[in-house]
């Protein structure tokens, strides 16, 4: 899967409820590329802004969306 596709597919699945990519298209692809990457290193998509163990249970709060997502869009508008 390419961060286009995976863009496509989040966009289609998270839009109906309310959340939407930044406008910024290239940071996004930036960003979908290192969940891709994580998913290739570690088997899960971890947050590519947070330090994963590798370890799933342990990373359980940071696979996107993480446990973080909704606090940082209270407090800042937006997740990373």
């Amino acid at each position: 899967m390419t961060a286009e596709q995976l863009y496509e597919m989040l966009r289609k699945v998270q839009e109906p409820k309310g959340y939407f990519f930044n406008r910024d298209r290239g940071k996004v692809v930036d960003l979908l590329d290192g969940l891709l990457t994580n998913h290739k290193r570690y088997g899960y998509m971890s947050c590519p802004c947070r330090l994963a163990s590798g370890n799933r249970d342990w990373d359980r709060d940071i696979v996107c969306p993480c446990a973080y997502r909704d606090d940082d869009i209270r407090e800042y508008g937006r997740c990373y």
